[in-house]
């Protein structure tokens, strides 16, 4: 190696923190420590690129620090240039980068490893008693106490953390092929306004001593948490507005103990102060999801609505909660097609593909239009009832008792007060419905309404089907935006996916007023 060329080298490493002058090693070894050792560096880099992976910032960093391409002009004057440039220039980076690649990876797998939150003797202990003054608001009925869960519900939980996430009934939009896992939390226990919540409400009961996020991305404003107490008890805490929270309080305490069936234990609600949103607080229980595919869970959706809509007529809710009358998803099918049309006429971000599922949904909606009075018609057979409004199987769960299996249902948000079309709507895809059973459903029914027949409820479904798409269209419709075509690519996908079930739904309703 030329003068020159060994004075560059040692340059870019001063003061000899690679190698150590005045040593004799072996040459050979030296060559075979310098080639492993890049050979490790480049078998990170070759595997993150094999994955298609982006590397860390810091890698790619140290990647960028080899500068390869610089070293040419150097080693051409090398007598043997690709021996010089393997055995020398590129160990050298190796030798000082590849004991800060090694740090990096071993802090990323140290991190995997720490608790999600501190022990529980960190916890504030002494929580405040709730009081008018405090915010805490009260209700109709005793307080319900927190019982320990069972020892199958333990086991249940101790299982698998994927498996708890798959089963936990308040993870929405589960899916095989984008399947949602819990988000562990970072933030210390006493300080987070869930457990701040609990302690208000519950203050006489255990203190929270792990807190794991279950919804995530779209849902940022209305988390749902568990919290973990000390000796294995769970809560679900979740966070929804004012409004929606009243819905379902007025739900879980004032319908269901009327109905003869089991459901979730509904521990309280509370006001978050300074804002419109409220904490419930609900059982968490270990069940099995719904599936649609099964007979039995069908049956069991059957007989479950029933029950409930028998049990609402003895209520005093009509007045208290919104209309589900046909006249309201008429409204909202008018409104969803002038925003439709307005982007087809006026957003100039728009490609053919999006203004032709545009065009299709708008031309769906004129269609249903057109048969409004006969939908009305149909729907005029039925009892007004509680509609859940968004009774889809990530809303429902099924716990397998000793003996028999209980259907459990939550997620209020949207019900309402009308006839229970979209409830019974009878078809999967895209939306995963439950599609109850329609002759248990009849016979239950008909302990009140005898006169109804099994085809008037099948022909009330297939307006539901109906009713339920127009909804859902309503609600993918709502993030549209005028601007660049960022604003357009997730209601256009949406809505390609929705539209084929909208022209299958109409065609079988064509099918039931012929």
């Amino acid at each position: 190696m030329s003068e020159t060329a060994r004075s560059t080298v040692w340059d870019r490493f001063p003061g000899g923190r690679v190698m150590v002058r005045g040593i004799r090693i072996n040459r050979l070894a030296v060559r075979a420590l310098k080639s492993a050792t890049a050979g490790l560096v480049l078998a990170i880099v070759a595997a993150g690129a094999a994955d298609n992976v982006d590397l860390p910032d810091e890698l790619q960093l140290l990647v960028s620090q080899l500068d390869i391409a610089s070293y040419f002009p150097m080693v051409a004057n090398f007598a043997n240039p690709i021996t010089a440039f393997v055995l020398w220039t590129l160990p050298i980076n190796a030798l000082f980068y590849g004991p800060l690649v090694f740090a990096y990876l071993s802090w990323g797998a140290y991190r995997g490893r720490v608790d999600l939150l501190p022990p529980r003797d960190s916890l504030a202990s002494a929580p405040t008693a709730p009081s008018a003054e405090a915010g805490v608001p009260s209700f109709p009925g005793a307080r319900q106490g927190v019982s320990p869960v069972s020892t199958e519900v333990l086991k249940g939980q101790m299982h698998d953390r994927a498996a708890q996430v798959g089963l936990s009934p308040f993870l929405g939009g589960l899916q095989a092929a984008n399947s949602i896992t819990a988000e562990p939390l970072t933030e210390h226990g006493e300080s987070h306004p869930a457990a701040l919540a609990w302690k208000r409400l519950l203050s006489d009961h255990w203190e929270v001593a792990a807190i794991e996020r279950l919804t995530r991305g779209k849902r940022k404003s209305r988390p749902v948490y568990r919290l973990r107490g000390p000796h294995g008890e769970t809560v679900i805490a979740k966070r929804c507005r004012e409004d929606k929270a009243q819905v379902e309080r007025m739900i879980y305490q004032e319908l269901m103990p009327r109905v003869l069936l089991p459901s979730l234990k509904f521990y309280g609600l509370l006001e978050d102060p300074g804002t419109e949103f409220c904490w419930l607080f609900l059982e968490d229980v270990a069940v099995e999801p719904y599936s649609p595919k099964l007979a039995h869970h069908r049956a069991l959706a059957g007989g479950w609505l029933g029950e409930v809509h028998v049990a609402s007529l003895s209520t005093n809710l009509q007045g208290r909660l919104p209309s589900r009358e046909p006249g309201y998803y008429l409204g909202s099918l008018r409104s969803s097609r002038a925003i439709l049309v307005d982007h087809l006429d006026h957003n100039t971000a728009m490609v053919p593909d999006d203004s032709e599922v545009f065009g299709k949904v708008v031309a769906d909606f004129n269609m249903a239009e057109t048969h409004w009075s006969e939908i009305e018609e149909i729907c005029a057979v039925m009892p007004r009832t509680l509609v859940h409004g968004d009774f889809v199987a990530k809303n429902v769960r099924v716990r397998t008792g000793s003996a028999s299996r209980t259907l459990l249902v939550f997620d209020w948000e949207f019900a309402g007060w009308g006839v229970p079309a979209a409830d019974l709507a009878q078809f999967g895809e895209p939306e995963h419905l439950v599609n109850p059973d329609l002759g248990i459903y009849c016979s239950v029914l008909k302990r009140v309404e005898p006169r109804l027949s099994l085809g008037e409820i099948q022909a009330v479904a297939a307006c539901g089907s109906l009713f339920r798409l127009v909804d859902v269209t309503g609600w993918a419709i709502g993030y549209l935006r005028f601007g660049s075509r960022d604003h357009l690519v997730k209601t256009v996908e949406t809505l390609r996916s929705y539209e084929p079930a909208l022209a299958k739904a109409l065609e079988i309703l064509k099918g039931v007023l012929a």
